[in-house]
């Protein structure tokens, strides 16, 4: 079993709360990662000092999460949340505490974790404190709920999507137990917050093990997370999640693929009740509207399209197009890049000629400026060895004639 390599950072903060006559760990994720030969991104430590004591023994510190217990430490320029070991009392909203209260006892503190693997607390000098079993379930590849899941999952109902995404990050499976508990509890799901859905989804989709979402559909969960998506998809779940598995990481690839088969109409509306960002939402929206079109696999065709839909979204369309395996996309793909390379004009802004041009030779009113340059936009997108003015200029004089 891997031992945590600490941080000289991390070990200060430890052995400063010893000499200060309390105890410090690391705990969570970056325990669990350790055990498993994974890098720990960063490091929680929890403690029996209560916040006031914990920034009398640090120089530079500030309140992150008074309330619940959570002082940073500031050491070489680097964040440290340090939290004293705690209780929540009653969850009244199944996502937070109505109270919390300290305590000086590490097990009670680990008692309100989430999963085993989670609830591990490791320092130099003790090794490991792993009341639970979390080691063994590492070991073991196993998702397991702190004493009742039920429980567990009632007091914070992310809990129950935040199993599945560790699911698929780490491969591991849901103990019997743990899963039935969240299968008779998925309806609580409504109660967290859109954005932390769409965090916990986006998180599951570009996982490692991404095979794992089928559990999205197994367990009630995305019927309850939205019942059009459920309903659009429960057919296709199989194919949909081979997808994912074979598509690169990013999210709006993933997401249109996910949607793909909702009304082209509420697409928009579903990325934006997930509360995505505006430029995720709009590369999702332009993937699906175009996914199931003929593949651009010649060069008007390819830059028509780009024109049309942007070279970043055609790129990602490309893209969700691989996952499904459609063979003529590399195709397209190498003369996207080749019209790149090439600088080739793909919109109006990329065209040798401007509006200002036009209004010289006599073309005066706006709407015709517009239509000269959309049929001068067609013809440099067939011959884009013509984006030249004096060319342009000609072609204009002529539409002028016409």
């Amino acid at each position: 079993m891997n031992t945590p390599i600490l941080p000289d950072d991390v070990k200060h903060i430890l052995n400063s709360l010893y000499k200060n006559g309390y105890e410090g760990y690391i705990v969570g994720g970056c325990v669990r990662d350790a055990i498993m030969g994974i890098a720990p991104h960063d490091w929680d430590i929890t403690t029996s000092a209560k916040p006031e004591e914990v920034k009398k023994i640090f120089s530079h510190t500030f309140d992150t999460g008074i309330k619940h217990g959570t002082v940073t430490a500031v050491l070489n320029k680097e964040n440290y949340e340090i939290t004293t070991y705690r209780i929540e009392g009653e969850y009244e909203d199944c996502r937070h505490p109505k109270d919390v209260s300290f305590t000086t006892d590490l097990h009670e503190d680990l008692l309100r974790r989430d999963f085993t693997m989670n609830a591990i607390a490791y320092n130099e000098k003790e090794g490991y404190v792993d009341i639970f079993g979390g080691i063994k379930d590492i070991e073991n590849k196993t998702i397991r709920g702190v004493g009742e899941a039920e429980e567990r999952f009632r007091e914070d109902a992310l809990r129950m999507l935040r199993a599945v995404r560790f699911s698929a990050q780490l491969g591991f499976d849901i103990e019997e137990k743990t899963k039935t508990a969240l299968i008779e509890n998925c309806h609580l799901i409504e109660k967290i917050s859109r954005e932390r859905i769409r965090e916990e989804l986006v998180k599951l989709l570009i996982s490692k093990h991404s095979e794992k979402a089928h559990l999205l559909w197994q367990t009630g969960l995305l019927k309850n997370i939205s019942e059009e998506i459920y309903e659009s998809t429960v057919s296709h779940e199989e194919e949909i999640v081979e997808s994912i598995g074979k598509s690169v990481k990013e999210p709006s690839v993933l997401m249109a693929l996910l949607l793909r088969y909702i009304k082209q109409e509420n697409v928009k509306n579903i990325m934006k009740e997930l509360r995505f960002d505006t430029k995720t939402l709009k590369e999702t929206e332009a993937i699906c509207k175009n996914i199931y079109i003929s593949t651009p696999n010649d060069p008007i065709s390819v830059r028509k399209k780009a024109s049309e839909m942007g070279v970043e979204n055609l790129r990602l369309l490309f893209e969700a197009k691989k996952a499904l395996g459609d063979e003529y996309v590399f195709n397209g793909e190498k003369i996207l890049n080749d019209v790149i390379e090439k600088n080739n004009c793909i919109s109006i802004k990329d065209m040798d000629i401007t509006g200002e041009d036009l209004k010289e030779i006599g073309i005066s009113q706006g709407k015709m400026v517009g239509q000269c340059l959309k049929m001068l936009l067609d013809y440099v997108l067939e011959n884009p060895e013509q984006n030249k003015k004096e060319i342009l200029i000609k072609k204009a004089e002529s539409f002028i004639a016409q």
